[in-house]
């Protein structure tokens, strides 16, 4: 879903699978890829690629939709349906332990809904968290004109929706998602007003972050917000504008906005379509109450920043939810090369976990008590 001309934060390499180098696989598509920042559809390639070729389609359940995982109690039971498969251990089946109830359906070809209910010992938490946008709450945020995701944004400008127009498009937030808004714009000539709410010194903008030589795109960008207007090819016609410290008090119905500085001030600004791109939540409606009695407050809804998933550093186990395991952005982790050490953590805790239970198992056998 991201825009095809970005690149990857992390490097090609960083983001690479064990057994199967990413430069192996750039090597079979004829493509000289030195593992520095990519195309995420390329990384995206690779991990499909990775599936194949070590022989793991086996462990993967496409078009599968989630609608409850709750905790299994021993007088319930699916209606006309298997659990899963028993579990071979040292030659023989023995019935996996039901800790975990799993509902939901997958969808085939012709578009029918095939219901299915599964029964787990342990259940791993790894949507991420880009499924509900984040939204402003404000008067006017669902007109048409509004979008709150970049793929939206990029399907307009392909679409040649902003085509000869000569209001610019509002590009709302500080982030990275907000900055590939802001690059798309620019590169199709498109001009921009940019509102954010942090002042652009403060330290905690992603884009102090990033190595200029490494990231020179998100740093024109930065230079741009910091500069206030920046003109094409040389024009006196200003091509962005930011309004720094400023939040967004409505959407007005002639295609207007009404931004608020810190200071109190009102300003109206018109523009030809709005994206507000101030990060996302995760769907975890499959869960009861959406997973907030597994964060850190509870009272709270889960975000990646502000929120995470409370889980043990090492096992990634959930702290208040035992035999329940999260990874990647709902426990903080918000890059893809980390989702390896979380995927090592469980294994390692499951396997050790495992191994235990034989080593009792086999104990009793032998009559020691």
């Amino acid at each position: 879903s991201m825009e095809g001309s970005m690149l990857t934060i992390s490097f090609g390499n960083w983001m690479e699978l064990p057994g199967y180098a990413f430069k192996d696989w750039a090597a079979t598509k004829r493509r000289n890829i030195k593992c520095d920042r990519v195309l995420p559809e390329e990384v995206a390639n690779y991990y499909k690629h990775y599936v194949k070729i070590m022989g793991l389609q086996k462990n993967f359940r496409e078009n599968t939709y989630i609608t409850s995982v709750s905790k299994f109690y021993r007088d319930q039971d699916c209606e006309g349906e298997s659990p899963l498969p028993m579990e071979e251990q040292g030659g023989q089946t023995t019935p996996i332990k039901r800790n975990w109830e799993i509902r939901g359906y997958q969808r085939s070809a012709d578009g029918s809904h095939m219901p299915f209910c599964l029964f787990a010992e342990n259940v791993a938490l790894a949507t991420g968290t880009f499924d509900a946008p984040g939204r402003l709450r404000v008067e006017g945020e669902d007109f048409p004109f509004v979008l709150h995701t970049l793929s939206d944004f990029g399907a307009a400008i392909d679409k040649g929706i902003l085509h000869g127009k000569t209001d610019p498009v509002l590009i709302i937030g500080g982030g990275l998602t907000a900055a590939d808004a802001v690059l798309c714009a620019y590169n199709n000539s498109v001009p921009i007003i940019h509102a954010f709410r942090r002042r652009v010194t403060d330290p905690s903008l992603i884009f102090k972050q990033l190595p200029k030589k490494l990231y020179p795109e998100y740093h024109k960008v930065y230079h741009m917000m910091c500069t206030q207007s920046v003109s094409l090819d040389n024009n006196l016609h200003p091509a962005y504008t930011s309004f720094p410290e400023h939040q967004i008090l409505s959407f007005q119905p002639d295609m207007k906005c009404i931004l608020q500085s810190t200071s109190g001030l009102k300003k109206i600004v018109k523009f030809s379509l709005a994206v507000v791109l101030i990060g996302s939540h995760p769907n975890l409606c499959f869960l009861k109450d959406q997973g907030q009695s597994i964060c850190h407050n509870p009272n709270e809804p889960i975000t990646c920043k502000g929120n995470p998933i409370e889980i043990d550093p090492y096992t990634y186990e959930c702290i208040k939810e035992p035999n329940l395991f999260a990874l990647g952005p709902l426990v903080g982790d918000n890059f893809v090369r980390f989702l390896k050490g979380g995927a090592l953590g469980i294994t390692r805790h499951l396997v050790a976990k495992q191994k235990k239970h034989q080593f009792i198992v086999e104990r009793d056998a032998d009559g020691v008590s």
